[in-house]
């Protein structure tokens, strides 16, 4: 789940700065820059980024000078904790209960996507084997002919419709193009063309992206509103594509065709899953005749730079994910030690201006003998062999300027059948509020029968 919360929050940002550039800018800037932040936007929803957040660390690690940390507490109530003990997994509550939610979450948008993608596919074979036995040779000749123009390998078919259908794209594997216009005509180019650049970018592919997106994320009205706006600006940036370096005669030729198959549509809406259509509603149908009306300058580095820029500084919302604590426990470890180790939180101590070597040998004297004698259930024992008892959170200062003495810490668990575990670890106990730092752990002792 808190790989979602990541995937929610880059894939927010960036949409928030989609939508408030095409707000801005709509008149500005080409439609297929902001079909490109569209689209990372979608892939900011669906790629998982938290491995990412190691790669920054090593790259920040190596640019700036170490700060070291003073005093480290991990709470593991709300954090995802796993135990490693004898070649099995345990995970506490808290993971428990995200990784249930996370398989149900997973497993019933894939139930559904199947579902679709089933019904997709056979009737996208069903239309391309009944468009393959109508087409004729000279159409196969004149669809040959615009496919090598957009540099298009793919089979795709071509169905010349009757009057007054709407031509539309469907199908990814083998793409269908229902044409409402005869090849022989002049219109019929130019609709047949930018169903070919639909076709080359994949946008039947986007749109089921798009889906997906909004499935795992319905939650969040961003994608919402994202996926309102996709099929729009893509249908812009397709019409930019189709009217590049084309003569004013073309331009207002298309956008004739465009008022057309507009009528058509509102007459017999097709009620079909991942298509993409020439003409469309008269609302939407202003916005993209006002986009090619007006000449907008095309600049492929550009794009790709703002892209990229925009794309990167938003990808630093990984350190919003919290790396699951991992610890691996010893052999012939009891169930009761495993629920203990899974319940305690963790501290460090890093001394400042200590460097790797001295904060190993910090943590790895020699293993004491002999264990030591227990006045409290959790005590701290001082160099001087004071023991102090260790308070909980609770009762200690929290704006004390702490002032750290060196020792040994230690917590004595008593179990229902008489025994009884004694842990030992290196601490830090502040003399003036008595708020101790666990550190690595030096012993640990099981009694059948406790002695204390």
């Amino acid at each position: 789940m808190e790989y979602l919360l990541v995937l929610t929050i880059s894939g927010s940002t960036i949409t928030a700065v989609y939508l408030l550039l095409r707000c801005l800018l709509k008149h500005k800037i080409c439609a297929r820059y902001f079909d490109l932040l569209a689209r990372a936007a979608i892939l900011y929803y669906l790629v998982p980024l938290p491995y990412l957040k190691k790669c920054y660390l090593v790259v920040l690690r190596r640019l700036l000078p170490e700060s070291p940390v003073l005093i480290s507490k991990i709470s593991l109530s709300r954090r995802n904790h796993i135990v490693y003990a004898e070649d099995a997994l345990h995970v506490n509550i808290y993971a428990g209960v995200q990784m249930v939610a996370a398989i149900l979450w997973i497993l019933a948008i894939g139930i559904l996507l199947a579902v679709w993608m089933i019904e997709y596919v056979q009737l996208a074979r069903i239309a391309a084997r009944y468009a393959d036995m109508a087409m004729t040779p000279e159409c196969r000749a004149f669809l040959e002919n615009l496919k090598k123009q957009y540099k298009i390998r793919r089979r795709v078919y071509l169905y010349e419709a009757m009057a007054g259908e709407n031509t539309i794209t469907f199908g990814f594997f083998k793409p269908v193009i229902i044409c409402s216009r005869a090849t022989t005509s002049p219109e019929a180019e130019l609709l047949v063309r930018h169903e070919l650049v639909h076709i080359k970018r994949m946008d039947v592919l986007w749109k089921m992206l798009m889906d997906l997106a909004r499935m795992i994320h319905c939650y969040n009205p961003l994608v919402w509103i994202l996926h309102s706006s996709f099929e729009q600006v893509c249908e812009c940036s397709c019409d930019e594509i189709v009217m590049q370096e084309k003569a004013d005669v073309e331009v207002k030729e298309y956008l004739r065709l465009m008022i057309e198959e507009a009528r058509e549509k509102e007459e017999k809406e097709v009620s079909l899953r991942w298509k993409s259509g020439f003409g469309d509603n008269t609302q939407k149908m202003k916005e993209r005749m006002e986009n090619l009306m007006r000449k907008k300058k095309w600049n492929r580095v550009a794009a790709v730079a703002l892209v990229a820029a925009l794309t990167f500084a938003n990808s630093m919302t990984v350190f919003a994910y919290r790396d699951p604590v991992e610890r691996e426990l010893p052999e012939n470890t009891s169930q009761e030690e495993i629920e203990i180790t899974m319940q305690n939180d963790m501290f460090m101590f890093v001394p400042g201006g200590t460097g790797g070597e001295v904060v190993e040998e910090f943590y790895s004297p020699e293993t004491q003998e002999n264990v030591q004698e227990f006045l409290y259930d959790r005590q701290f024992v001082d160099e001087e062999g004071n023991i102090y008892p260790i308070l909980e959170d609770e009762g200690i200062e929290p704006y004390c300027n702490h002032t750290f003495v060196s020792g040994t810490g230690g917590d004595h668990t008593k179990f229902s059948d008489g025994s009884c575990l004694v842990r030992e670890f290196y601490a830090q106990r502040c003399s003036k509020c008595g708020y101790v730092i666990q550190g690595d752990e030096i012993n640990r002792i099981t009694f059948a029968k406790c002695p204390h």
